[in-house]
């Protein structure tokens, strides 16, 4: 097996991983994606993996990282929390990384939002629809970065291939 096709095959494996970084928490999942991308464009001279491609696939990234940012939050405000539910997600979501991998992301978020809806002075049953509305943001989030980082991946062997 020839260098160049250990370089695809490799970089292929780490998309992959990226792939599954996208519901495993701890593993960048889409920037590990383009950073394997950019590494086999640096690697086979910038021939295949155009400058504009690279600058489509950066995008990507940032749109996922906004995405990975806003999406609970985005839930539980639309489940009418207040910014302290907001925030309570945002920093739940953290915590529960931190603390208890990998139940975690989804009870921080939930019991990040409800505490915060309580220091708020809301009641038992909106503090819950606040936390409901925070997991199903971070679960639209994990689909949509799940999808955009397929998106990545077909994109990348069209280009290879």
């Amino acid at each position: 097996m020839g260098a160049d096709t250990i370089a695809l095959v490799v970089t292929i494996i780490v998309i992959l991983l990226g792939i599954a970084g996208t519901v495993i928490p701890f593993i960048p999942g889409i920037p590990l994606i383009f950073i394997s991308i950019a590494a086999y464009g640096w690697y086979e001279g910038f021939q295949v993996i155009s400058s504009k491609f690279l600058v489509i696939m950066a995008a990507f990234t940032i749109l996922s990282l906004l995405v990975d940012y806003l999406s609970t939050a985005l839930g539980a405000s639309y489940f009418g929390s207040t910014k302290y539910g907001v925030w309570g997600a945002i920093i739940g979501t953290f915590v529960g990384l931190i603390t208890f991998p990998p139940v975690g992301i989804f009870l921080g978020p939930w019991l990040g939002a409800c505490i915060g809806e309580f220091i708020a002075g809301q009641n038992f049953n909106k503090a819950m629809k606040s936390g409901l509305g925070s997991v199903m943001g971070l679960f639209s989030g994990i689909v949509f970065n799940l999808a955009l980082s397929l998106v990545m991946l077909v994109a990348f062997l069209i280009k290879v291939f």
